[in-house]
């Protein structure tokens, strides 16, 4: 099951050729494409790449993640791992407290940024997040989504491989 769904994503997916969007044609070439390797697992390494594009200087990481705290640790001395920075938000998975966490008002602001492992493994919870009004870009990357707050871009969806 978990083949054909990464084969549909395969089909339906771009990559930075079909992306119209400046803020995240920039993204894709400039962040997920770059040639620098923190970590050899994908989604890992997304993370590490996000931390290092966007200078993000403080990381929540709602589901602990030992191997990426150790990596943060290691190439990122300087960011902090906290629990009430809304910059960039790092959870495990989509459960009831992601739900509830992006519903609440006053919590995420122009720019944050929230990053989710597992997509697939619950995607109808990952379809009716994107559809959510606050978020104005959501990409899929199957092994991760980044769900992006911008209140000067207009809603979009992109799925990019990897």
């Amino acid at each position: 099951m978990y083949f054909f769904r990464y084969l549909k994503f395969l089909l339906s997916a771009t990559n930075q050729h079909g992306v119209h969007s400046p803020f995240v044609y920039a993204f894709v070439t400039k962040c997920i494409y770059a040639k620098k390797k923190y970590s050899n697992k994908k989604a890992l390494n997304l993370v590490l790449k996000i931390l290092s594009y966007f200078s993000i200087s403080d990381i929540d990481i709602r589901h602990k993640n030992k191997a990426l705290s150790e990596l943060i640790e290691i190439n990122f001395p300087k960011v902090a791992q906290t629990e009430n920075t809304t910059a960039f938000i790092y959870f495990n998975g989509i459960d009831d407290s992601l739900l509830k966490f992006i519903a609440q008002k006053n919590v995420l602001y122009n720019d944050s940024i929230v990053y989710i492992a597992n997509i697939y493994q619950n995607k109808k919870a990952w379809e009716a997040l994107i559809l959510m009004e606050k978020i104005t870009v959501s990409i899929d990357l199957f092994y991760c989504g980044v769900l992006f707050f911008r209140r000067e871009q207009v809603k979009e969806h992109f799925k990019i491989r990897i």
